[in-house]
């Protein structure tokens, strides 16, 4: 069974964990917007990801998705394309018609792909930099 809830900042320091599990520094909790959802799998929290949507034009951007180290296979793969149908139905929602993603794992690419995504660009590097304002 799966079952969405909405993220709170008392969850950060479980994706914090998460990010580090995967070998990755994590994501500053100032950048993360205030669509975040965690998606669990049979009673076990598995993928958690963030939708930002642009004020100006209706493109979404859906990301940040991690996935709990603990859990391997099958459920991360449900728990992600879960994650992918919500955050495609709150686009829909809010009218975006579009919704662009990044990642850096072939394993998540090839899900993304699997899921209605195409491949745009490759061998690109994104940077952060937070202005103080946070």
């Amino acid at each position: 069974m799966i079952q969405y809830r909405e993220y709170t900042p008392e969850d950060y320091p479980t994706l914090l964990a998460w990010w580090q599990g995967h070998k990755w520094e994590g994501v500053p909790a100032a950048v993360l917007p205030k669509l975040g959802v965690i998606v669990e799998v049979d009673g076990r929290p598995v993928v958690a990801g963030f939708l930002y949507m642009d004020n100006s034009v209706g493109v979404s951007f859906l990301e940040w998705v991690v996935s709990n180290p603990a859990i391997s296979g099958l459920s991360i793969v449900r728990g992600i394309r879960a994650l992918i149908i919500f955050m495609t139905d709150r686009a829909k929602d809010f009218n975006y018609g579009v919704m662009l993603t990044s990642c850096r794992q072939p394993s998540l690419a090839r899900v993304y792909e699997a899921n209605g995504f195409t491949k745009t660009d490759t061998g690109i590097t994104h940077f952060l930099k937070l202005t103080g304002n946070e």
